[in-house]
């Protein structure tokens, strides 16, 4: 089941029946969100649903942070949600997903925000993801298209969104709503595909929406367009890619109590850990890698010499993967190598969450979703980048 929040109606999707509910009183004077009544509302509804928020529950940005080499990046993007006047003065909780970096030193993140008592409050309803509502049907469209340009105009949020090659180049919510289907809309859907880089006609363009889809306005520039009401959304709703999550997270073990409780719980669990363990587990997991990657090269200069290709072929060579891999950054190591007739697969661990995207578009690749995990304090990532069209040498 499918709870989506919109401002205008609150929507259960189950199977195939949809059902539209009034949102009257979820938000204040202010326009600020009254998550009590929301959490009243959906609790009739039932639990265990996936819960879709939009822009007025939820925030969700796509914008540029600095890349460099030991800064907080989840500081900087909480400080940023911060900054947001419609959570002003609350103490947020924030998910975020590196989507791919610039330059050397820029990186684009897509991240959400909302008030951590909201997000509490919603959570008692044990929901299998909480998230900002676009997403879900940016997830449908990326699953159903092919095209490497693809516009999605959505009428739940009412956002326009544009994916080049899987990737999102740039969103926004839109001043006139989806259904508008006016030239004005059609001019705002333009000045946005400018401000986000593209500037020729779009290979597809995808009209989604509840209980109907948008109308179309009047020369979109797609050479295929597809207007749908989306099918199985619910199989979507887990779905790893492109997704964020504001469920809180399970507390810290000594959260709350007193700094002095806090550092005699810190040092017993020190104490026990390592009695059991005898040393870091961070070295441990450093070394298999370190003698998985070695068993990798041996079995590639194996293959440079059984190799044998009469012509020059085209793409990503093999040689050039390794060398990758060779002269990886400290940062970062694989853990797993997978060639394929026309795709390339790595997989690794990473103590800086920057490298997989530099390796990513060094390769031409794409990158996986970032699943990040605390050892021993130090933040360890893992990652994953695929590379399309590859040939081995």
């Amino acid at each position: 089941m499918l709870l989506l929040v919109t401002r205008h109606r609150l929507l259960r999707l189950e199977g195939k029946g949809l059902e539209a509910l009034p949102t009257e009183g979820f938000l204040n004077e202010e326009g600020r969100p009254r998550y009590e009544r929301l959490f009243q509302a959906l609790k009739k509804l039932g639990q265990g649903a996936y819960i879709g928020l939009g822009p007025e529950h939820a925030i969700l940005r796509l914008q540029p942070f600095p890349n460099l080499e030991g800064f907080p990046l989840e500081e900087a993007v909480l400080a940023e949600a911060e900054r947001s006047p419609l959570f002003a003065g609350e103490e947020l909780t924030v998910d975020y997903l590196l989507t791919t970096p610039e330059d050397e030193r820029r990186v684009r993140v897509l991240y959400t925000a909302m008030p951590k008592k909201g997000a509490s409050l919603l959570g008692r309803l044990r929901p299998s993801r909480l998230e900002p509502l676009p997403l879900l049907l940016w997830r449908y469209a990326l699953r159903q298209s092919k095209a490497q340009t693809l516009l999605v105009l959505e009428n739940l949020a009412h956002t326009v969104a544009f994916f080049e090659g899987g990737v999102l180049k740039g969103f926004r919510y839109l001043t006139l709503e989806a259904d508008a289907g006016t030239e004005a809309l059609a001019e705002e859907i333009a000045r946005s595909l400018a401000l986000f880089g593209c500037t020729g006609h779009l290979e597809e363009a995808w009209l989604l929406g509840l209980p109907t889809p948008p109308p179309l306005p009047p020369g979109l520039p797609a050479e295929r367009i597809h207007q749908e009401v989306p099918k199985n959304l619910e199989t979507l709703a887990p779905a790893q890619e492109l997704s964020l999550e504001l469920k809180p997270k399970r507390r810290p073990l000594g959260e709350g109590l007193p700094q002095e409780a806090q550092l005699a719980v810190f040092l017993a669990s020190l104490l026990f850990v390592l009695g059991l363990l005898g040393q870091s587990l961070l070295t441990q997991m450093i070394a298999r890698e370190m003698s998985h990657l070695e068993g990798l090269r041996r079995e590639a200069a194996l293959l440079r010499e059984q190799a044998f290709q009469p012509a020059q072929p085209q793409g990503l060579g093999l040689e050039e993967i390794l060398k990758v891999a060779v002269e990886k950054p400290e940062s970062l190591w694989l853990t797993r190598l997978e060639a394929e007739e026309g795709r390339l697969f790595l997989e690794g661990k990473a103590l800086n969450p920057y490298a997989p995207l530099l390796l990513a578009q060094r390769l031409g690749g794409k990158v996986g979703p970032l699943e990040r995990e605390s050892v021993d304090g130090r933040a360890l990532y893992a990652w994953e980048v695929e590379v399309a069209k590859a040939q081995a040498r």
